[in-house]
């Protein structure tokens, strides 16, 4: 069963200007270790981070289905497999907070995502599936 869809359109150039303006502070406040290492092996370290912050933003529109339930960009890891598909990982408080929803739903929550662009857009598409126990 489908649990919710989130997708989001984002010109790179904003998320290029926070970076020059705020540098490494918005970094390490939004993203993972392991997105900031895969994004210094990347070409265009704005579009990298790009896709990423709008996949973020594309998981709270799946998941979030009121204001109450309050997630941390940096708990959501986007990181790529060894065949360039990306994977979302879930940590922290954010974990702890899905984790509660699937017990409460008797589900368990699969997560599927695609990310694209044509530069200086991009755009994130996210399904959470929820599977019964």
């Amino acid at each position: 069963m489908i649990y919710g869809i989130g997708v989001h359109y984002l010109n790179s150039l904003k998320i290029h200007n926070l970076i020059l303006k705020y540098k490494e502070k918005f970094i390490y406040r939004f993203f993972s270790i392991r997105e900031i290492q895969e994004s210094k092996t990347k070409f265009n370290q704005s579009l990298f981070f790009s896709k990423r912050f709008s996949a973020k933003i594309s998981f709270h529109k799946a998941f979030s289905k009121n204001k109450s339930e309050k997630i941390f960009f940096k708990d959501i890891e986007i990181i790529s497999d060894s065949h360039g598909k990306p994977i979302i990982t879930i940590s922290g408080r954010t974990k702890k907070l899905i984790e509660t929803k699937q017990n409460n739903l008797n589900g368990k929550f699969d997560y599927f995502i695609s990310l694209s662009d044509e530069p200086p857009n991009v755009l994130s598409f996210i399904i959470i599936f929820l599977a019964p126990l």
